[in-house]
Parts: C-alpha cells; structure tokens; sequence
C-alpha cells in the first residue's frame, strides 16, 4: 500500500511494454476459511468497503493489473494489457504457508486455512503468457533427474 506520493513515484519510474498481457488472481474469503489473525481486519475492511468481497486485504473490485488512482502513460499502458481474472475462494495469505505458522492457530489447523494448491497463484500467469508466446512450449519431452522422460 502506497501513500499518494509514493504511488505517484512508483507509476511515474514504471515501465511497461504495451504488449505484455497481465492477468490478475482475485479472491473472496470465506469465514470457515479465513485465517484467525486475519479476522478483526477482514471484518474492518468489510465495514469500511461495504462489501465482503475481498480476500482479507484488498477488494475485488481493486485487484486489477492497474494503477486505479494515478492516470498517466503507464497507467494506460497496463490498462490496455489488463486480462483480468476469475475471482477465486481464497484468503490474501493463501500463497504462504512456512511464512505463518508463527500465527496459524488450532483452528486453522482443523479448517486447513493454508492448506490451499499454491500452484493456482502462478499458472494464470503462465498460461496467459504461454498464450501469447512470451513462454514457448517445448516440443521436447523434459527429463527427470535420473535421465527419464516424463
């Protein structure tokens, strides 16, 4: 999060090329899925937005590949790049898992909280950039370390 002139800066130095998609990951939490430490300010920015449609940090509505606030060159660039994303059953710590065991409670232990597929945060991204063949596929079969081809 970024005070006006910090935002200001950083969209101002950015650069971005005019051709490179982006794609965001958007999540709405769920109460039996929400993170005991993340209760008191999931429920403050449901007051504050009006809304319960976010994932404990930022509104559904705000998640976009895109300065909201600051208007200018990059701005519409990043707008004009903008893929979008589904809106997903997840909490904003979801990607984390070591990182958070100090603050993991019993609770989120039984509900399984952290125990999401990490790997849905990366692949939108890759597949969108292996549509627009940033990333190449590869025509050759990979090979495990002990020389195998998978």
């Amino acid at each position: 999060t970024f005070l006006y002139e910090g935002c200001r800066a950083f969209w101002r130095e950015a650069q971005h090329l005019p051709d490179v998609p982006t794609c965001v990951m958007r999540g709405v939490l769920e109460e039996h899925t929400t993170p005991e430490s993340l209760e008191m300010i999931s429920n403050l920015l449901a007051k504050v937005a009006g809304s319960k449609l976010h994932d404990s940090q930022v509104h559904v509505y705000d998640a976009v590949g895109r300065p909201i606030y600051t208007k200018n060159r990059n701005a519409k660039i990043l707008e004009n790049c903008e893929m979008g994303g589904a809106v997903q059953r997840t909490h904003h710590w979801s990607p984390l898992n070591e990182e958070v065991q100090f603050v993991a409670t019993q609770k989120d232990s039984e509900h399984g909280v952290f125990l999401c597929a990490k790997d849905r945060h990366v692949f939108p991204w890759v597949d969108v950039n292996a549509r627009f063949g940033f990333i190449k596929y590869s025509t050759q079969p990979s090979k495990t370390e002990d020389g195998e081809n998978n």
